[in-house]
């Protein structure tokens, strides 16, 4: 009986370990490309904590959340602040590490968060960081019955009168709070989750809801068939009728589902509110999302 020498014993252990290297590379490419990352930007007077029950739902169908406070909200300097610093931090501190690690991203905003996350995004789309030879990108946008204004608008610059409602309660300092913020935000949040949110919101800074926007990603036709709406039929705070305006005055198309819900179905309805923004996010993947854990 012959036996492969020493040598051809080695190209054979060298050649199985080059294979074996190989699929080990491949399936490695194939979990760091993964679901995009969804980018989550706070309304006014909220920050990441808020969002933890929707953050987990998503994370439980594979998606990763990243979201950072506003720097007007908590402000030390209050006076100092504006939608357009608020814009600036989203896309350097938060969009931008991600495209940066060549991940595709969902741009996904609350409330007053709307304006400037729609600000930060502006021209970082996937097709125009492709075009600049980078990975990476923008791939989607989802508004939770969140602002949708034009350049140059800012959240007390389209309200009647330009006059904030009076549930908003102004501070000498510049500052703003909440009358009564269990109906305003949590009208239908279940008892302790409503009490807890109440205790976690913050200051807001009166000059973020009075200076103006910069020009906003969701007008581009890049995010056509990639521009979602969650509308919330209930919401005392920003009402559905104010919400549609919005949708009608912005001359685009968009998805839109109506939802029986208050101005936080991230804290009401978390499962079906991640449930439809998983459904959006494979549209927008074109990969239909089929309702499977992530174990």
């Amino acid at each position: 009986m012959r036996f492969p020498s020493v040598s051809s014993t080695y190209l054979i252990l060298a050649v199985c370990l080059l294979s074996w290297s190989s699929l080990v590379l491949s399936a490695s490419a194939r979990l760091k490309v993964g679901k995009p990352t969804i980018v989550l930007v706070p309304g006014a007077w909220h920050s990441p904590i808020h969002y933890k029950l929707l953050t987990k739902q998503l994370e439980s169908y594979g998606y990763p959340v990243v979201s950072e406070r506003n720097p007007s909200c908590n402000s030390a300097n209050p006076t100092a602040e504006s939608a357009a610093k608020d814009a600036a931090f989203i896309r350097s501190n938060v969009i931008m590490p991600q495209i940066n690690a060549g991940k595709e991203v969902i741009l996904a905003m609350h409330s007053y968060g709307g304006l400037p996350g729609a600000a930060a995004g502006k021209g970082l789309s996937k097709k125009e960081m492709t075009a600049a030879g980078r990975p990476g990108g923008i791939i989607g946008l989802i508004f939770i019955c969140a602002l949708v204004v034009k350049e140059g608008d800012s959240l007390l610059s389209i309200l009647p009168g330009q006059v904030f409602d009076k549930w908003v309660v102004p501070y000498a300092n510049g500052q703003l709070f909440v009358d009564n913020p269990k109906q305003v935000f949590y009208d239908d949040v279940p008892s302790p989750r409503d009490q807890l949110a109440v205790a976690a919101l913050r200051n807001q800074s009166r000059a973020s809801l009075s200076t103006p926007s910069g020009p906003p990603a969701w007008s581009d036709a890049v995010y056509d068939d990639r521009r979602a709406y969650f509308r919330t039929l209930n919401d005392r705070s920003l009402p559905a009728v104010a919400q549609q305006a919005f949708l009608d005055n912005s001359a685009v198309r968009w998805s839109i589902n109506n939802f029986p819900s208050s101005h936080s179905p991230f804290l009401s309805h978390p499962a079906e509110l991640a449930l439809w923004m998983a459904q959006e996010a494979g549209r927008f993947t074109g990969k239909r999302h089929r309702n499977r854990l992530v174990s």
